[in-house]
Order: C-alpha cells, then structure tokens, then sequence
C-alpha cells in the first residue's frame, strides 16, 4: 500500500483511539507515526540494494517495480525473490512487544505497526500476492532460496 493510504488511515485510526480511549496526545502522536514510517525498511532495502541514498530515487525505484510486479503474470512472479523488509513481520511484532514489556511507549507503537500491516495484509490479499511476505522475514528468507533477482 502506498504510504498516502497509511497516513491517511492511520491519522483517522489514531484520532478514533484518541477519543475512544484514555490516551495522552504524546501516546496519539507514537501510534499515528508509528502507522507508517515503519515503511522506512523499504528505503533501507534500496539503500542496501541500490549503494544509493537518495529519497527520491528510491521511491521512484520502488514505484517502477510495483508497477511492473503487479502487471506480471502470477507464474512469472514466482520465479522471483521477494524483498525482505525487515519491519513487516512477526519477527519485527516480537521484539517490539519484548521491548513494551520494559518501556509503555512500544505498546503504543505496537498499535500503530499493527494498524500498518493490517493494511498491507488487506492489499495483499487484494492483489493475490503472498501473504507470507508481510507475516515473516525468516519465512521469505526461506521462500526466497533458489529464486531470482526481481532487477529492471
């Protein structure tokens, strides 16, 4: 899902818990930026794949190869890796709720990842892709072997 969609959904999701739950402004503000700057592992993947920091290039990169992903046929895709991105995961879901059990403020993020990836589990069963890739990094490390580089 494109990050407009995530802050747009997430800043609704997280005025909704503002009224409908005894959370401080500062607790709000965690869960709404919580909802998508978790995306930043998909620039962190371009920095490491690409040896480029550049913002604008990498969300060009990114759109150019959604594009093409999802024009591709269903058989063609299987023949390629997946990209690991590290924060979408259950992987990622477990260290963050062993981290709220020392600090309160990662519950709260907790809430906004989770509200994140709910979004992109709803898009990936939209557009027919694996599930898996957004429910663990470990998972489609594993799924990858054998695959090919999706490069253009």
């Amino acid at each position: 899902m494109l990050p407009k969609f995530h802050i747009v959904v997430g800043a609704v999701a997280s005025i909704l818990i503002y009224f409908l739950f005894p959370v401080t402004l500062l607790q709000t503000l965690i869960i709404f930026l919580s909802s998508f700057l978790i995306d930043a592992d998909h620039y962190f993947y371009y920095i490491f794949k690409k040896k480029d920091i550049n913002f604008f290039r990498a969300r060009n990169w990114f759109m150019k190869k959604r594009n093409l992903w999802r024009k591709m046929p269903k058989e063609e895709k299987r023949k390629y890796k997946l990209s690991i991105i590290i924060f979408h995961g259950i992987e990622f879901l477990i260290i963050i709720l062993i981290l709220a059990q020392f600090y309160n403020i990662f519950y709260f993020m907790l809430v906004g990842i989770i509200i994140h990836l709910v979004l992109d589990w709803i898009e990936m069963i939209y557009i027919h892709h694996p599930l898996y890739h957004k429910l663990s990094q470990i998972y489609t490390l594993i799924k990858n072997k054998n695959k090919k580089d999706f490069v253009f």
